[in-house]
């Protein structure tokens, strides 16, 4: 059995929490670094892979960014981007679900908050599957002390969103309907704890 903490900071959380890890590619194969601009960067596949293998499940928008800030010239395009991951996809390295990326077949068993002096991912960039482990995660931290509302407040907070974030609230919302009528967890609306596993 897990222990259980009532801290409300997202370090002192269970090891469903973690901090947001973003991918280096500074380790891959120099021998087939493209070298147009005098500085060495991997094949962009591998660089894509990279990316997806470390953040995902990460969103199509944010692989763009954060290539973009690991690779510098040529700077990867959007074009480029989507070629390599469709490559990567046609040969089953990586699994596409609604603009979300990751390494096939695994599960989603950890939600990600941001490290001090990193920007939040809007809730669009965090895969369903994420969001719905942080508030599995955050209720099975606290069996039966949570409410519907007080449990997306803090899942809100992990993910370093603004309590006025009304789109945030929403999606959380109804993330944490789909995980009571998936029967994920029970006690609705107001204690809510874990479904017994069987």
């Amino acid at each position: 059995m897990t222990s259980r903490k009532s801290s409300r900071s997202a370090p002192d959380h269970g090891d469903w929490a973690v901090p947001y890890q973003p991918a280096d590619v500074a380790d891959l194969d120099p021998a087939t670094a493209d070298r147009r601009g005098g500085i060495p960067n991997p094949p962009l596949t591998d660089a894509v892979y990279r990316v997806v293998e470390t953040e995902g499940p990460i969103h199509r928008q944010v692989l763009l960014r954060h290539l973009g800030e690991l690779l510098y010239k040529p700077k990867p395009t959007k074009a480029r981007v989507d070629t390599a991951v469709d490559q990567l996809r046609d040969e089953g390295r990586i699994a596409e679900a609604d603009d979300f990326l990751d390494v096939p077949g695994r599960p989603c068993a950890q939600a990600r908050w941001p490290l001090p002096g990193l920007t939040s991912r809007p809730v669009e960039h965090i895969a369903p599957a994420e969001r719905r482990r942080a508030l599995l995660g955050l209720v099975e931290d606290r069996p039966r002390t949570l409410g519907a509302e007080k449990a997306v407040a803090e899942a809100l907070a992990l993910f370093g969103w603004s309590a006025r974030n009304g789109a945030a609230r929403a999606k959380l919302m109804a993330d944490l309907y789909r995980l009571r009528d998936t029967g994920a967890v029970t006690g609705w609306p107001d204690k809510l704890e874990p479904a017994e596993e069987s």
